[in-house]
């Protein structure tokens, strides 16, 4: 039988693997791989069907090391299937270097219109052809560079971007722009698994803040999904502590589960 993956938001994180890359089920594990980028840390993964136990760290390191023998790679990312946010026993792993990671799942079968809705903002597909730029502008005009250098972010996003519009040419899903006086504002990818759709990178460039962009952005591109794009479900995974997920609950998402992981990374490796 098929196990049916309980968190919302790995599940939808594994179109992506599937359109660029591979999921396979171990037994007591799943397998998820990103072709194009196997340090995507989040694209190359080990999701466990149970939460770590006591004596769980060398075992998971172990498979780890089995399943992912690229002698580039230089993390280790472990995720758990518990919608509740259990976090298990995880302190051998924190005593190894590897940082716990919590987000929430927000959900909605339905919008309404945000508090802060800006009816002067253009929304619209856009063709990333013609604006992959503008939009990695707008993505590292709101990186977090205290752990991570503004390269490293530009690689990552430029690498994205790439894959993303690679994916809506082939039909799996559309990304948004938002337009003030015909600069873009910010932008998100809505992609879809049967009638569930997931969004990914939700940005607002730094200098259009505070002008309702991003729940404008998030309304209207939700309003095309549902209409225009088959969408019954939609899916966004946010950090819990971030502002922006307030403003996706103000356009009626619903905070319905937690999705939980850790990683390590040699940082040495990852700035070089």
């Amino acid at each position: 039988m098929k196990y049916i993956i309980k968190s919302l938001g790995y599940r939808t994180d594994f179109i992506f693997n599937r359109l660029d890359g591979e999921v396979y089920d171990k037994g007591e594990y799943l397998v998820a791989k990103t072709h194009s980028n196997p340090n995507y840390f989040w694209g190359n993964l080990i999701l466990f069907k149970s939460k770590p136990t006591k004596g769980d760290f060398r075992l998971w390191k172990e498979i780890f090391l089995n399943e992912f023998q690229n002698p580039r790679i230089y993390h280790m990312t472990f995720a758990w299937d518990s919608p509740e946010g259990e976090q298990g026993e995880c302190s051998e792993f924190l005593e190894n270097g590897f940082e716990i990671e919590k987000n929430i799942v927000l959900i909605a079968t339905s919008v309404n219109k945000p508090p802060k809705l800006n009816e002067s903002i253009e929304v619209r597909p856009i063709d990333l052809e013609n604006y992959m730029e503008e939009c990695i502008e707008c993505l590292l005009s709101c990186a977090d560079t205290e752990n991570l250098s503004k390269e490293s972010w530009k690689n990552f996003y430029t690498n994205s971007m790439k894959q993303f519009h690679q994916f809506t040419n082939n039909g799996y899903g559309k990304w948004f722009g938002a337009f003030i006086e015909g600069r873009l504002a910010g932008s998100l990818g809505v992609f879809l698994d049967g009638d569930v759709a997931r969004y990914q990178l939700v940005s607002t460039h730094q200098r259009f803040q505070r002008k309702g962009v991003c729940s404008s952005l998030v309304y209207k591109s939700a309003v095309h999904a549902f209409h225009h794009m088959g969408a019954k479900t939609l899916v966004m995974v946010a950090d819990g502590e971030y502002h922006a997920a307030k403003i996706y609950e103000s356009v009626g998402f619903k905070p319905e589960q937690t999705q939980i992981g850790m990683c390590y990374w040699n940082k040495e490796k990852h700035e070089s």
